[in-house]
C-alpha cells in the first residue's frame, strides 16, 4: 500500500480532477501542488486527494498515555487529529534524524531562531504563538546549562567539532560550512 500511495502522491500534481475514474493529464501544466502552501507541510485531504480514500486507509494509533512513545516515518502519509477534545495541552514532538548538510544547517539556523522565540519550527503548519507565552518553557539558556553538549549541538547552539580526533577531511569540510551557516565562524 505504501508504494501505491507514494506513487499517487508524486503523480497527483500532473492530473486535473474529473470523475473519480476519469482524471486527465493537466494541460497546460502549472506549478500548482494540491494542498501545498509555501513554508508549510503538504496537506492531504479527501477533496484534493480522493483516490487515497483517507477516511478508510489512515491507521489511527491506539489511545496513548503520558510517556507513551509512537513512531512513524515522516515520509509516509500521516496525520494528527484536527480537533483536540482533551482538557489539557497535547503535542506531537518530531525528532528527526538527518545528516549534516548545508541545507540541513540552513534549516537548523532557522529552527534555532524559532525555538528561541518559543514558536513552532519553520516548516510546521501553524499560525499560533506556539509556546512563546508559556511560563517555564524550554529556552536556549536552560539547554546550555542543563543539557548535554551533543543536544546543544543538535539544536544549533554550539559549533560542530571540526578539530575533533578522527574527523575525516570530508566531515571537516561539511562541519566547517555548517558552523559558518550557524554563525560560529566566518563564511
Amino acid at each position: 500500500m505504501i508504494k501505491e500511495a507514494t506513487a499517487y502522491f508524486l503523480l497527483r500534481p500532473f492530473f486535473s480532477p474529473g470523475r473519480l475514474d476519469n482524471w486527465t493529464l493537466e494541460n497546460p501544466t502549472t506549478s500548482f501542488l494540491q494542498g501545498a502552501v509555501p513554508a508549510n507541510c503538504q496537506e492531504l485531504n479527501p477533496s484534493l486527494h480522493p483516490h487515497l480514500g483517507l477516511e478508510d486507509t489512515m491507521v489511527h494509533i491506539p489511545r496513548v498515555r503520558p510517556g507513551d512513545y509512537v513512531a512513524w516515518h515522516c515520509d509516509t502519509i500521516h496525520a494528527v487529529d484536527k480537533v483536540h477534545g482533551g482538557a489539557s495541552d497535547s503535542s506531537v514532538m518530531y525528532i528527526p534524524a538527518c545528516p549534516l548538510t548545508e541545507a540541513n544547517a540552513e534549516y537548523l539556523a532557522r529552527q534555532r531562531e524559532t525555538f528561541a522565540e518559543g514558536l513552532p519550527a519553520p516548516d510546521f503548519p501553524s499560525s499560533s504563538e506556539g509556546e512563546s507565552q508559556h511560563r517555564g518553557r524550554l529556552t536556549p539558556e536552560y539547554v546550555m546549562e542543563n543539557i548535554s553538549l551533543e543536544a546543544q549541538r543538535a539544536m544549533g547552539l554550539v559549533a560542530f567539532p571540526v578539530e575533533a580526533k578522527g574527523v575525516l577531511q570530508q566531515e571537516r569540510r561539511v562541519m566547517t560550512r555548517a558552523n559558518a551557516i550557524l554563525g560560529f565562524t566566518s563564511k
